[in-house]
């Protein structure tokens, strides 16, 4: 309960916002003198991922103000969807009922690591305690999105390249 209460009271100064600018203003300035011809497109990336982070930020937090349930549960629910589209959005080869598959595989390995983390591991009171959950769930909706787009790009493409060969055996009886 010690986390919870020091979570409440984090405040991220300017001071902060102005180091970690910094940092993309280095980035800039690298690509400019390497010549690659990245400048315009990092500032791009980094005015729309404030935006973005500022958006998301006035979201959470009357969420987290709120703290209902039912609230929780309908973003976690919606991080899911968006995951498992991206996951989808990524791969170049696709076959018919792949998003359903996509989204089953992400909702299905988050929610249980997620429900085990938890109920088992923080024991947050209450369970559905928005600065815990919502946290935990994107850092693990963020890997499964990775490893399941990883997989699903991986074994198409090679469903595509063995084509010939699938066929083969499918007429010689295989299944």
């Amino acid at each position: 309960m010690m986390l919870l209460a020091e979570a409440n009271e984090f405040n991220l100064s300017w001071a902060g916002v102005a180091i970690a600018s910094a940092l993309i203003l280095v980035n800039v300035a690298l690509s400019a003198g390497l010549r690659l011809g990245l400048s315009q497109s990092i500032l791009v990336s980094a005015v729309r991922m404030s935006v973005q982070l500022a958006l998301i930020g006035l979201v959470l937090h009357q969420l987290f103000a709120i703290g209902n349930v039912w609230l929780v549960l309908g973003l976690a629910l919606t991080m899911t969807v968006i995951a498992g589209v991206s996951a989808v959005r990524r791969i170049e080869h696709r076959y018919d009922g792949i998003y359903f598959s996509a989204l089953l595989s992400v909702w299905s390995s988050t929610w249980i690591i997620c429900a085990i983390a938890l109920l088992m591991v923080i024991q947050p009171r209450p369970w559905f305690h928005p600065q815990v959950l919502i946290p935990l769930l994107g850092m693990v909706l963020g890997n499964s999105l990775t490893a399941i787009s990883l997989g699903l790009d991986r074994f198409l493409e090679e469903l595509t390249r063995r084509r010939g060969e699938i066929e083969m055996l499918l007429t010689l009886g295989a299944t």
